[in-house]
């Protein structure tokens, strides 16, 4: 049975996290050259898919990845990637949001980054740190356009949210 109460208090919890740190990735960072490095690399240009393993790295303007293994996925007719699955121990993303150069900085056991859809999902031990403001889930989406996060616990235990009040400055 759903606990409607603590229900209520995470979902404040998240609104207010959102609302004091709704922030936007560069817009330029999408629109730089994908630069992937690893210890070896496979490409199938009849289904558009790229496979990376080993101390991979990943950049493309602000946006860092690193992990173990990284699948690449791109459209056929524009050749364009649209997806980017990681894995590793763990896997970890960071993307510079402002032109005051704050971070997000997240890892966990799996990345998803839908690039189309500015869309970053994080499973398994995930963590996001964005402006000092912490969530720690087995699940975690963020969606960067929006400056939206969606956290839960999928096994035992809860969502953690720690969050640090804004300066005067900041308002």
């Amino acid at each position: 049975m759903v606990n409607t109460q603590q229900l209520s208090k995470q979902l404040i919890a998240l609104a207010i996290l959102t609302s004091s740190t709704l922030t936007f990735a560069l817009d330029n960072d999408l629109q730089s050259q994908l630069n992937i490095e690893a210890d070896t690399a496979y490409f199938d240009q009849k289904t558009g898919t790229a496979i990376y393993e080993g101390n991979v790295t990943v950049s493309q303007g602000s946006i860092l990845i690193s992990a173990d293994y990284l699948k690449v996925t791109s459209t056929l007719d524009t050749k364009q990637f649209n997806q980017l699955d990681a894995t590793g121990s763990p896997a970890k993303f960071s993307q510079q949001i402002d032109a005051d150069g704050n971070k997000i900085i997240s890892h966990g056991d799996k990345i998803l980054y839908r690039t189309v859809d500015a869309i970053l999902e994080l499973n398994g031990q995930s963590y996001v740190n964005l402006k000092g403001d912490e969530i720690k889930a087995d699940f975690i989406q963020y969606m960067i356009d929006k400056g939206t996060f969606t956290a839960r616990k999928n096994n035992s235990g809860r969502v953690n949210m720690t969050l640090t009040p804004q300066t005067k400055e900041a308002q």
